[in-house]
């Protein structure tokens, strides 16, 4: 019984407490908020404001935006895959491979530049933080493992303002989140293996700050900071016998891992992004980015039980530490304009890994990763523009030995995106 009480409370930490990436950005995080920035490689933070997603990339770059409305919507399906070969510490080496899920990222931005002046408003809407995965409900890892969602869902207002001729822009705003986060896993038994289905659920308010600068033309400098989302999760668990969570648990079993309530406190990290573009010609424009991302943040975990797993008559608080670190990431892209209706990008980014091997785990097969970017942009009419950008992003082979979760393995991971953005200006 001791055994499965801490399977179970290992589970409830990885719902509550940490949140799937899927071989996209280091950590949990994701940047795809725009099919411009994408084609990029996200090297879109020195603020030149050539589209509305500058409210997500640096806002202070909504100053240099023409002036009248500017809308923007966009999706982002994100297909993320995985294999796990292993357990190796048990002389197992079979090769399974995480089910097909596709994600749909929206994006929709809002700016106003106030005419015949050096104010801006903008209002964005988007997923910084979410994704999942999705193994077979009978693999070998299903105890720590089967089906893991996440979303973030952001809303941010932002103002700036630019000063010295637009050679000086600033930023600042506000974030309300909303998190919502689910974990289903198989609960090891003497025969019986019942589902256990997590949700948790959370809100916060945060803010972020922004500058952009023009040394000299042609040159620009940014830098955008996104402070730490403090997430409080609200949840519940459910032990069932099927998957869907429809077949109560019967008598006996439900004496020892009764449905209840929980929570926990995740401190999101913070983000921040600095880039340097140089327009080398009208037509031709490159920028290079360094995010530094506070993951150091995530270094422990405090996990409240109202019915404790394997002791329901009581309630508990299981601490469980992460050990993740800052950690950064480089990243290049280009642009050129081929005519006046047809832009051309192309770019690549690194990101390093945050966490060290031994805490990796199936929930979230995290890894150095390297990607390759293009895209492209079609001016419909003086007002619609289209964007559009493919990414593949390759996680570098992890093997994991000495598992805090007692599964070493290895792990190859991969992603491919998509990213589609309608720009309108009235």
């Amino acid at each position: 019984m001791k055994r499965v009480m801490v399977l179970v409370v290992l589970a409830a930490l990885a719902v509550l407490g940490t949140t799937p990436q899927a071989a996209r950005a280091g950590g949990f995080q994701l940047n795809e908020q725009g099919a411009r920035a994408m084609a990029l490689a996200f090297a879109a933070a020195s603020g030149d404001g050539a589209d509305a997603s500058t409210v997500f990339y640096n806002p202070a770059g909504m100053t240099q935006m023409k002036d009248g409305l500017h809308l923007m919507l966009g999706l982002t399906p994100l297909l993320p895959q995985a294999t796990f070969t292993g357990p190796t510490n048990q002389n197992r080496f079979a090769t399974t491979n995480m089910e097909l899920w596709a994600f749909p990222l929206p994006h929709a931005y809002a700016v106003y530049k106030v005419p015949q002046s050096d104010l801006a408003f903008g209002l964005g809407v988007f997923v910084p933080f979410g994704a999942g995965t999705l193994w077979n409900e009978n693999w070998t890892g299903r105890n720590l493992s089967i089906r893991t969602y996440l979303q973030t869902i952001t809303i941010n207002p932002n103002v700036a303002y630019a000063l010295f001729d637009k050679k000086l822009s600033v930023a600042a705003g506000l974030t309300y989140s909303i998190g919502h986060a689910e974990l289903r896993q198989r609960v090891p038994n003497f025969g019986t293996e019942p589902f256990l289905n997590l949700r948790g659920d959370g809100t916060n308010i945060s803010w972020n700050a922004a500058v952009s600068v023009e040394p000299v033309k042609g040159l620009r400098i940014g830098a955008s900071y996104r402070h730490n989302i403090n997430m409080r999760y609200d949840g519940n668990a459910k032990f069932t016998l099927d998957a869907e969570g429809n077949t109560p648990l019967p008598a006996g079993l439900n004496n020892l891992f009764a449905d209840g309530p929980g929570g926990t406190g995740l401190n999101l990290p913070f983000d921040l992004r600095t880039g340097i573009s140089y327009r080398f010609s009208d037509q031709f424009m490159m920028e290079l980015g360094i995010d530094y991302v506070g993951w150091s943040s995530y270094d422990t975990l405090r996990i409240r039980f109202d019915r404790l797993p394997g002791a329901p008559s009581r309630s508990g608080e299981v601490i469980n530490p992460r050990n993740y670190y800052n950690t950064p990431t480089f990243r290049i892209g280009g642009e050129y304009t081929a005519s006046e209706t047809l832009q051309l990008r192309a770019g690549a980014f690194y990101d390093v890994v945050p966490v060290e091997a031994r805490y990796t785990q199936p929930i979230l097969p995290d890894a150095n990763r390297l990607a390759v970017t293009a895209g492209a942009g079609f001016k419909l009419s003086d007002n619609l523009t289209l964007d559009v950008s493919y990414m593949f992003v390759y996680g570098l082979q992890r093997e994991v030995k000495g598992s805090t979760f007692g599964f070493d393995g290895i792990y190859n991971s991969w992603a491919n995106a998509l990213a589609f953005s309608f720009s309108y200006r009235l």
